[in-house]
């Protein structure tokens, strides 16, 4: 399916495209927000240039470019978006400011988000963020989404779905958001007006021949190729849930109005994330137990009374039970949690049949993250901890989160690992490595 792509106002040397439909699709999106995760070489910048290019005849518009860095920006886009735009519609080129204005009153400019106030303080029409996995966490929010409410401008946010990139996470996030909003629209849950973000994904040999992904393909590890030139999302090197497998650990969970519901909590400011499980014990007592998360709770900018009023609006009419577990009630390095959070829970009385645990000293990182691998998978191949697809920072926690390089702690960018941490305080609680299952009524943590 050809782009439309070449109009008659437009030079001869606009080429036209014959990419992959889906690439046709990203053209033609009219959302406000586009993620695109897609392989090297296979289109997706001289799409988004093209596209800035012919914005730039409307009247008295305002678009950007935005790269990593200046430097980067300039070498990827500059020279490519002169050549696109007619010489007929420039008026100017400021090579220092690295602006082009054309006779509409309008200008495209090109900048780094090492230097974001270039993006703060105008309102955008829209823009191309672009190399999204090597952007900044936050760039986005706190720079580019800002610049854009005035004028309900637009965003195509680019780029390798790389999985060690400083931005790779957060990337992750909002693609996994614009891809299940394309899952409904498929679905005919929701139409195409109900959503404002979507995302699409190509492999490079949509474009690229096949000599080029050969060679490509003996030169590259395994996991480089598939997440360079397959558009794949790899799971990152030392991996921390290295025994998750979306294909068995994620299925549906559904609430049991009669198990008690079994509450993991992280307790932080932003965000807090608290997991709420069901303990299926089996009839055969000698058969291991059973772990179910069916809902998931993250709320920034928040405490535990505001949280507890959250978990009550959705959960309060259950009666059958509720344990609080989290992290341990101390002065400890890596520690939220106080002995408030916990008295706060236990004074509350809206949540019937009650009990609080909590440890009297946080376990070793790798014998929390010990106990929960050994429920995702065990050696006998056994797997006894699932986990429902709406529980999507859990899911993303497991999938992505990993070691930093040379080292055993987490390397866990701004606001992540925390709803993994809140399901590691009760899996390990309650299923040390080395025990089956352990009573609920005898847990490893303290009680009040």
């Amino acid at each position: 399916m050809a782009l439309e792509v070449t109009p008659t106002i437009l030079p001869a040397s606009w080429t036209p495209l014959k990419p992959h439909p889906v690439q046709s699709l990203y053209w033609r999106a009219p959302q406000r927000f586009v993620n695109v995760a897609a392989g090297r070489g296979s289109g997706k910048t001289e799409l988004a240039l093209r596209r800035l290019a012919l914005r730039s005849r409307l009247p008295d518009s305002k678009h950007f470019y935005a790269g990593p860095t200046v430097n980067q920006a300039k070498r990827i886009a500059w020279e490519r978006l002169q050549e696109l735009i007619p010489k007929a519609w420039i008026l100017s080129v400021h090579t220092s400011e690295l602006i082009i204005r054309t006779k509409y009153n309008s200008y495209i400019q090109v900048v780094g988000m090492d230097k974001p106030h270039r993006i703060e303080g105008t309102q955008w029409n829209g823009g191309v963020f672009d190399e999204a996995s090597d952007q900044k966490p936050g760039a986005f929010g706190k720079s580019i989404y800002p610049a854009l409410t005035h004028k309900r401008g637009w965003c195509w946010r680019i780029g390798v779905p790389k999985r060690t990139g400083i931005g790779a996470r957060e990337f992750k996030e909002q693609f996994d958001e614009g891809k299940h909003n394309v899952e409904r629209i498929v679905e005919g849950r929701i139409s195409m007006e109900q959503v404002n973000m979507v995302s699409f994904s190509w492999p490079s040999s949509t474009v690229l021949p096949p000599d080029i992904i050969e060679e490509a393909r003996k030169n590259l590890s395994e996991k480089d190729f598939n997440e360079q030139f397959c558009a794949s999302w790899e799971n990152a090197a030392g991996a921390i849930y290295y025994a998750f497998d979306q294909k068995v650990n994620v299925e549906e969970c559904k609430y049991n109005k009669d198990l008690p519901i079994i509450v993991g909590s992280d307790f932080n400011v932003t965000p807090m994330s608290w997991v709420l499980c069901h303990c299926i014990e089996p009839k055969d007592r000698k058969a291991p137990a059973i772990v179910r998360v069916f809902d998931e709770i993250r709320l920034n900018d928040t405490n535990t009374p505001a949280t507890l009023n959250h978990l009550y609006r959705k959960y309060g009419k259950h009666e059958g039970g509720w344990y609080f577990y989290g992290d341990a009630a101390s002065k400890q390095r890596k520690t939220n949690a106080s002995l408030t959070d916990y008295q706060l829970i236990l004074q509350d009385s809206r949540f019937q049949r009650k009990r609080v645990f909590y440890p009297k000293k946080n376990p070793p990182l790798k014998d929390r993250f010990a106990a929960t691998n050994a429920m995702l998978r065990n050696a006998a191949g056994q797997s006894r901890l699932f986990v429902d697809s709406k529980c999507r920072a859990l899911i993303d926690d497991m999938k992505h989160r990993a070691y930093k390089e040379g080292s055993c702690e987490p390397d866990d960018p701004p606001s992540t690992g925390h709803m993994a941490d809140a399901l590691d305080y009760y899996i390990y609680a309650d299923f040390p490595v080395g025990n089956e299952f352990i009573s609920k009524s005898a847990p490893k943590a303290g009680s009040y």
